[in-house]
C-alpha cells in the first residue's frame, strides 16, 4: 500500500544549518517512515558564512525535494531582505502551485512570511488540508524588532488584518509555547470556522551531548554564554548594559553567533573597553556541543514586546548540555515557565535592569553546587520531557487528529 503523502513548505531546509532548517529537516525524517514526504524549499544556503560547514545532519534518500533560487542579496539589510524575501515567496508559491494536489496534506513554515499570502490564496482552489507550524507571528513580531514603532499604523493593522486572515485559512495550527498560542488565539479567534490550536515544543537530543562533554570550564571565573543569532529581537543591548553596569568581577560574559548586531557588540567592547566580554563568530551544528560546554551557565534572551512571538531553540540545547539557563525576557513566556517550574536557573525580566544588576552583581559568590544541580535537572528534563522522539511522536498525533474544514 502506498504511503500518504505529506508536503512540507519551508524556506529553511537541509544542509542549512539555522535552527528552522534544522528542525524541519527532523521532522521529514521522522514523518518519512509513514508518509510519502515532499520538500519545498528555498536556497541550500541562507547565511553564506556557513558555507562549507560540515554537519552530521543527514536527509534521507526517499525524501525529494524541490528548490527555488535566491538573489544575492544582503539579509542584514532591512531593504535589501525585504526585496529577497518576496521574490522566494512568489517562487515557493508557484511551485506549491504547480506540485500540490487536491486532498493533500501540507505542513508550512512561517518563513517565509509573506508565503502565508499566497498560501491563503492558493489554498482557496487547491483545497489541500494546511497545517502551519509557528515558529514566528508575523507582523507583530516587526514591532520588537523596530520595524513598526507601534501597532496603531494604518500600515501595520492593515498587514496586520491581511496575515490574521492568512493565520484562519489552516486547518491546524502547531504553536510551540502556551504564550504562543495565547497571542494566535486572539489573531484567529473572530474567524468564522478557527483553525484547531496546538502546543507543541521544540526538543533536545541528549544522546548527542555526552556527559564527558558537558563540563569543560577550566578557569575559576563563572562562564556566561550566549550562542545563537545575535538578532535585533534577541535582547542584546538590555543585556550588555546590565553586565557593564554590573560589579562582574569573577565573571565572563561569552557570546557566540552572527546576526545583525554582531558588529555593535564588537563597538560596544571597543567603547567600554570591556575586557570581561567576549565575542567569536558563528558556528557549525557539529560543534555546538562543544561550545555549549564551555561555559557554566547558557544565556537565552528576548526583547521586551517578544511575549507570544518567539521560543528560542538555544533553550533545548541547553537542556541536553546539562547547563543552567538564566533567562532574560518577558515573565510567563514558555522559556521563563519552564525554567521556574524545573527549577533550572533563573527568568529575570528584561525590562528590569535593576533586577538584571542586582543577579550579576551576587553571581560569583555562587555555590557551584547549586549550578551542577540546576545542569542535573536541566539533563533530565532533556531526557524525559523533550527528547526528540516524544516531541515528534505527538506533532504526527496532533497533524493526524485533525480533518479538513
Amino acid at each position: 500500500m502506498d504511503k500518504k503523502k505529506i508536503w512540507i513548505v519551508t524556506e529553511l531546509f537541509y544542509p542549512e544549518e539555522t535552527a528552522v532548517a534544522y528542525i524541519f529537516t527532523r521532522i521529514a525524517n521522522y514523518l518519512a517512515n509513514s508518509y510519502q514526504v515532499k520538500v519545498i524549499c528555498g536556497p541550500e544556503f541562507y547565511d553564506n558564512n556557513k558555507i562549507g560547514f560540515i554537519d552530521d545532519l543527514n536527509i534521507l534518500s526517499g525524501i525529494e525535494i524541490f528548490r527555488t533560487k535566491s538573489p544575492n542579496l544582503n539579509k542584514n539589510s532591512l531593504i535589501q531582505r525585504t526585496i529577497k524575501i518576496l521574490i522566494i515567496s512568489l517562487r515557493m508559491g508557484f511551485l506549491m502551485c504547480r506540485k500540490i494536489h487536491k486532498g493533500e496534506i501540507v505542513l508550512l513554515a512561517t518563513n517565509p512570511a509573506p508565503l502565508l499570502l499566497f498560501v491563503r490564496i492558493i489554498q482557496s482552489y487547491k483545497k489541500f488540508q494546511l497545517h502551519i507550524l509557528v515558529h514566528d507571528v508575523f507582523p507583530e513580531n516587526t514591532i520588537p524588532a523596530r520595524i513598526f514603532k507601534d501597532d496603531k499604523s494604518i500600515i501595520f493593522k492593515s498587514i496586520k488584518f491581511l496575515f490574521d486572515s492568512a493565520y484562519s485559512c489552516a486547518d491546524h495550527l502547531i504553536v510551540i509555547g502556551r504564550d504562543m498560542k495565547e497571542i494566535i488565539s486572539t489573531k484567529v479567534n473572530n474567524s468564522k470556522k478557527p483553525p484547531s490550536i496546538s502546543v507543541v515544543t521544540n526538543w533536545s537530543n541528549p544522546e548527542k551531548a555526552s556527559l564527558e562533554t558537558c563540563n569543560k570550564n577550566k578557569t575559576s571565573k563563572i562562564i556566561l554564554q550566549y550562542a545563537g543569532n545575535i538578532g535585533r529581537v534577541q535582547g542584546i543591548i538590555e543585556l550588555l548594559d546590565a553586565f557593564r553596569l554590573s560589579n562582574t568581577e569573577g565573571i565572563c560574559l561569552n557570546f557566540r553567533g552572527t546576526g545583525a548586531l554582531h558588529s555593535y557588540i564588537e563597538s560596544y567592547i571597543t567603547k567600554y573597553n570591556l575586557e570581561n566580554i567576549h565575542l567569536d563568530g558563528g558556528f557549525s551544528r557539529n560543534e555546538e556541543n562543544d561550545i555549549l560546554a564551555n561555559c557554566d551557565i547558557g544565556i537565552v534572551s528576548l526583547s521586551h514586546g517578544m511575549y507570544g512571538l518567539g521560543v528560542p531553540s538555544k533553550s533545548y540545547h541547553l537542556l541536553s548540555a546539562g547547563k543552567p539557563i538564566l533567562f532574560i525576557g518577558e515573565p510567563k513566556t514558555e522559556i521563563s515557565l519552564m525554567v521556574s517550574e524545573n527549577g533550572i536557573g533563573w527568568s529575570l525580566d528584561v525590562s528590569n535592569q535593576n533586577e538584571l544588576i542586582a543577579f550579576f552583581n551576587q553571581l560569583s559568590s555562587i555555590d557551584s553546587g547549586i549550578l551542577i544541580e540546576m545542569g542535573t535537572k536541566a539533563r533530565e528534563l532533556a531526557n524525559i520531557r523533550y527528547n526528540e522522539q516524544t516531541i515528534l511522536k505527538l506533532l504526527q498525533i496532533e497533524i493526524e487528529s485533525i480533518k479538513h474544514k
